[in-house]
């Protein structure tokens, strides 16, 4: 099998297995507001959760992989296996040590961060359910910053599929909680599923890392010139992958003034992330590992390639897929929040709308910041990241009281809109043009495409709306008929068109079947 074709078939193995991972946190959700409704309950658990995740993500998160994995690769390209396998260990160590301090004080200050930070509107009562919660569920911190290391030595190796499919798993488990213990142990034991879902985020990995010659013996060194390379690059590392959680705080604290609408804002928020990161978990993923090595080795030409190229893609996929979101989010909040007590279609519908503005912006910002951290340049995305949010604050603040939960979501858009842009120019600055002519033709030919398909869509939509309005069943029927048009329209147009990027895809799927 040639290079070519083992890296399309381990992205189509990845985007299967991401998709179903996101598939089934969907589920996980719509079980969740299934079961709990979108009261107090509900609402404390989605900020409990928050809080770890969020102090996470701020205090070590994005930092593992995108400072782990240039580091790692490097020492691996210019020394040996064995001193790259030393320095994941002392990594290890320090990022054990970093979660299990962060765990305590999450724990011991729960009530106060809850209070203070994520949802300071919140009555007592649920700012006291909330507090519980998220002391059951913090300990999953330490988990989390285990598998998001071991995530990078598997990728580095060049194992994906093992790191693709381990959220699988964990929302699988999460779905068993309901049918088996739901009834019994409700709220609380479904913050315990949650950490105990990431515990086996780590132990799938146990097995390839042994294959790969990992032996788990964490260390603590603060002098090690590596790990201080990679402490070097974290800071504005850090702040630069921010965004999408502040982005998430900011919203959870103006929507926790109204009933409701921190439950509103998870689920349209986590449909717009799923979507949106299935494909470009995929691109960065597989480019991250070859792109620090090419960098490593001062080989500019062929990382220049690899971003453009995953940009071309990226654009190619998540185009139509922002169409369907923006016009049919009724239907896709219908078919898979309207179960059980859940009764807030038509708000949740907009909020969708609004935040799949942001779509394209939220795939090519992931793809442009990797692109820094392969260069070990964390300070030129952090402070486009800055500059991001505060262009966030500022558009929910302006839109907050015009259009409830669909102003935040706009914001957010906004602010993923304008994070991606800055990374482009300040990218091009530093390396010089970006796209050759004919790269820049199929990504404008690509936008022509979609808004075609965007236009049939919306006349198809409207033409049939009032027809399929009853229920689940028809938000399949008229999703699916608006949907598979739109996509076949979009298929179309790329094609005759002349996209080139298309027709080498195709030729790649159909030209390596003999």
């Amino acid at each position: 099998m040639s290079g070519e074709n083992k890296m399309l078939k381990t992205a189509g193995f990845m985007a299967l297995a991401t998709f179903l991972a996101k598939a089934c946190g969907l589920v996980r959700e719509s079980l969740i507001t299934a079961f709990f409704g979108t009261g107090m309950e509900v609402d404390a658990y989605f900020a409990a959760s928050q809080l770890p995740t969020t102090l996470f993500d701020m205090v070590i998160g994005g930092v593992i992989s995108a400072s782990f994995i240039p580091v790692f690769n490097g020492i691996y390209e210019k020394e040996n296996k064995d001193k790259a396998m030393v320095f994941a260990n002392k990594f290890i160590g320090m990022i054990l040590l970093a979660t299990l301090v962060l765990s305590v004080v999450g724990i011991v200050f729960s009530r106060q961060l809850i209070s203070g930070i994520i949802a300071p509107s919140f009555s007592d009562e649920t700012a006291s359910l909330a507090a519980t919660l998220s002391s059951i569920m913090f300990p999953m911190v330490i988990f989390t910053g285990l598998a998001f290391s071991f995530v990078g030595i598997l990728q580095s190796f060049g194992e994906f599929n093992i790191p693709a499919v381990m959220s699988l798993v964990s929302n699988l488990a999460v779905i068993l909680y309901f049918p088996l213990f739901a009834k019994k142990f409700g709220v609380y034991g479904l913050s315990a599923a949650i950490l105990f879902s990431w515990s086996l985020q780590v132990m799938i990995q146990i097995p390839s890392l042994k294959k790969f010659g990992y032996k788990f013996r964490p260390k603590i060194d603060f002098r090690d010139g590596n790990i201080r390379q990679a402490l070097l690059l974290a800071l504005p590392m850090l702040i630069s992958t921010w965004v999408q959680p502040l982005y998430s705080l900011v919203n959870t604290r103006f929507a926790s003034s109204l009933d409701g609408a921190v439950t509103v804002l998870n689920c349209s928020n986590r449909l717009y992330l799923v979507m949106t990161g299935i494909f470009s978990f995929v691109v960065t993923n597989l480019i991250f590992p070859s792109l620090s090595r090419s960098n490593a080795a001062d080989r500019t030409d062929e990382s220049r390639t690899l971003v453009a190229g995953s940009l071309k893609a990226i654009t190619l996929v998540i185009v139509p897929i922002m169409v369907c979101f923006i016009l049919l989010s009724r239907d896709i909040i219908g078919i898979i929040y309207e179960h059980g007590k859940f009764d807030q279609t038509a708000v949740t519908a907009l909020t969708l709308s609004a935040y799949s503005f942001g779509m394209l912006g939220l795939a090519y910002n992931e793809i442009m910041s990797k692109a820094f951290f392969s260069m070990k340049n964390s300070k030129t995305p952090m402070i486009n990241a800055l500059l991001s949010m505060l262009a966030n604050v500022v558009m929910a603040y302006l839109l907050f009281g015009r259009f409830s939960t669909a102003g935040l979501a706009l914001a957010t858009a906004g602010g993923s809109t304008v994070n991606a842009l800055l990374n482009f120019i300040s990218y091009r600055r530093k390396v010089g043009r970006l796209f050759a002519e004919g790269d820049l033709s199929d990504i404008i030919k690509t936008l022509v495409s979609g808004a075609i398909t965007a236009v049939v869509v919306f006349v198809l939509s409207r033409a049939t709306y009032d027809a399929f309005s009853q229920g689940v069943a028809d938000y399949i029927i008229h999703g699916v008929l608006c949907g598979g048009v739109g996509i076949v329209v979009y298929v179309v147009s790329v094609y005759f068109i002349g996209v080139k990027s298309f027709k080498s895809a195709l030729g790649g799927v159909f030209g390596g079947r003999k």
